[in-house]
């Protein structure tokens, strides 16, 4: 007879009943079950605008009506299990008393000429193979408990005893996705393995969290999928004594207002629903805690309200922040100081690098998303403290060429507005006194002077671009000066060719010119387009490490067109740097 709270199986679909009894406008019993594939049912334990059950599962489709009579998939007990996915035909000798077994063991005598039946040496192999399992995955296979139906606390005893017995040497069970539905039942099996140290009940739907549990040896636990709320989860971490891994991902948590047992030092709260990280302050007293990983959150946001400090132990030295919501620099910028221990930062797949370095007032180039290379740059020129990035390990030539890169950014931005914007925008770079320390200060060169009168857009000044003209030969062999030029922002490229051509006694057709901007970019050896490669899910492939790279200053051709000059000139660039370059002759 199903009770609320009993688990089911209907042609592989596991569900709990949550609900027995009639439902208005129809005949008979039914039976309210919540699939454990949200997607499977039709309602949320409603019908006709009446609720008869409510899902744990916040999907619009977890529940059904289903009847009683249905028939269910019929359920195992763990050794039973067992030897169904590691032992064959014959298997129902494996679990004999002992001194059956010893039986086996025993040559067989017909006609006084001793024999030996196949099926006995394939029995005591399957039991020794039993016997040596170190790592055993029954996941999927309809387990309920020790045993497959109610029995006496006596029979109980007597099937963990053979538990015991069958498989000493285990030290890894994957329990996931069954039909458990009481601790007291997964504490029974786990109390029969005295080398169990790692245990994982992903996807199961287990009751209410008893205060009497004790789990003792077992440092690993994944309660991934389980529905379970974090009181409970609390609850749980501290009767398991010697835990350090926990993983509870996929739970619906959206915050942590209580802590967890102190010895954990990796927590997974990956696919859950958090939002900020002061929801997880109750976390910051883990004095252990050495890896976290928030990834595919929604996280956007440090604080929810409070702007009271936030930070988490020293020992917290890696954290993933990939896959979230996270849309502003405001946000890196603050990481040493919420995590002054991050060593190991992975933070790619947020919407944040899918915008521009800077505006086109800042780079001189039209707004575009920054490229892997440039994200993977601003992000640990940013973040001090940084060994790793995205698995990769942070080189001494990346940190400095990407520190180099964001104070020359810097620098531009202030060049681009008036003195009085300074403060505003030095508070948005927190580290610029320190990079200015170890690499001196970028030039700025404001368009406008702060203190002198602004240029009138209407005026000939306005309408007009300060071309500096050199070549290469005249720079190096002869230091000849620049030839300085001004010209209408309304004149072609042909006509700037014409002018480059009679200060430097050119014949036409000769020579390119490339017009040398005040960026910087990075030159790798590799090109990288792709953000998997930056965000690689295998440890041991770097992310795309600039060792082999070099910083060139942004050059664009000026390509022989009617178009006018000032399209490829902002209204703040007042003057710019040209080189003149030979053509080779074929």
């Amino acid at each position: 007879m199903a009770s609320v709270g009993s688990r089911r199986s209907y042609n592989g679909d596991r569900c709990t009943v949550r609900f027995v009894g009639a439902v208005a406008g129809t005949t008979g019993e039914w039976l309210g079950v919540e699939w454990d594939d949200p997607t499977r049912g039709k309602h949320s334990g409603e019908h006709h605008g009446v609720r008869y059950f409510k899902c744990k599962s916040k999907h619009p489709t977890a529940g059904s009506f289903v009847r009683p009579n249905r028939p269910t998939d019929t359920p195992r007990g763990f050794l039973e299990a067992l030897r169904e996915k590691y032992a064959s035909d014959g298997e129902e000798h494996v679990g004999q008393e002992s001194g059956a077994s010893d039986a086996l063991h025993q040559p067989i005598e017909i006609s006084g000429k001793v024999v030996e039946e196949v099926g006995f040496d394939k029995i005591r192999k399957q039991l020794a193979e039993l016997q040596e399992l170190k790592i055993v995955l029954v996941d999927g296979l309809l387990v309920v408990g020790a045993l497959a139906q109610e029995a006496s606390p006596e029979q109980v005893d007597s099937a963990c005893q053979e538990i015991s017995q069958t498989c000493p040497k285990i030290t890894e069970l994957d329990l996931s996705r069954n039909l458990l539905q009481r601790w007291s039942d997964v504490k029974r099996i786990c109390d029969s393995l005295e080398k169990l140290r790692v245990l994982r009940l992903n996807g199961n739907r287990i009751g209410p969290v008893a205060e009497d549990l004790r789990f003792e040896g077992i440092t690993e636990l994944q309660l991934d999928d389980t529905l379970l709320e974090w009181d409970e989860i609390s609850l749980l971490s501290n009767q398991f004594p010697s835990l350090t891994t926990l993983s509870v991902s996929s739970n619906q948590i959206s915050s942590t207002p209580l802590s967890l047992a102190n010895s954990i030092t990796a927590l997974n709260l990956e696919y859950n629903e958090i939002s900020s990280l002061s929801s997880l302050r109750a976390l910051t007293s883990l004095t252990k805690l050495n890896r976290l990983s928030l990834r595919g959150n929604q996280i956007d946001k440090i604080y929810e309200s409070s702007t009271e400090n936030l930070q988490f132990a020293a020992s917290l030295e890696s954290v993933d922040l990939s896959r979230n919501k996270l849309n502003s620099w405001h946000f890196v910028n603050q990481l040493t100081t919420i995590f002054p221990g991050l060593k190991s930062l992975r933070i790619s797949g947020n919407p944040l690098y899918d915008q521009a370095v800077g505006p086109s007032t800042v780079t001189g180039m039209p707004e575009k998303p920054m490229t892997v290379d440039e994200a993977y740059m601003l992000t640990l020129s940013r973040v001090s403290s940084l060994q790793m990035l995205n698995y990769g390990t942070i080189t001494p030539k990346d940190r400095s060429n990407a520190e180099l890169y964001y104070l020359s950014l810097i620098g531009k931005e202030l060049s681009a507005f008036p003195e009085s914007a300074e403060q505003d925008i030095l508070a948005k770079h927190p580290r610029y006194d320190a990079l200015c320390q170890t690499y001196g200060e970028p030039v700025v060169t404001r368009a406008l002077a702060s203190t002198g009168p602004a240029v009138d857009p209407r005026s000939v000044a306005a309408r007009l671009v300060k071309l500096a003209f050199y070549t290469r030969q005249q720079s190096v062999s002869n230091g000849q000066e620049m030839k300085l030029k001004e010209v209408p922002r309304s004149f072609d490229v042909y006509q700037v060719k014409a002018i480059a051509s009679r200060l430097f006694g050119l014949e036409p057709y000769s020579f390119r010119l490339v017009w040398e901007t005040d960026e910087f970019d990075p030159v790798s050896k590799k090109n990288i387009d792709d953000e998997d490669e930056w965000d690689s899910e295998d440890e041991d492939t770097h992310a795309p490490s600039i060792e082999d790279s070099g910083f060139v200053k942004r050059e664009v051709e000026l390509v022989d067109s009617t178009k006018d000059i000032g399209f490829l000139f902002q209204s703040d660039t007042v003057e710019a740097r040209i080189r003149v370059e030979m053509i080779s002759s074929v």
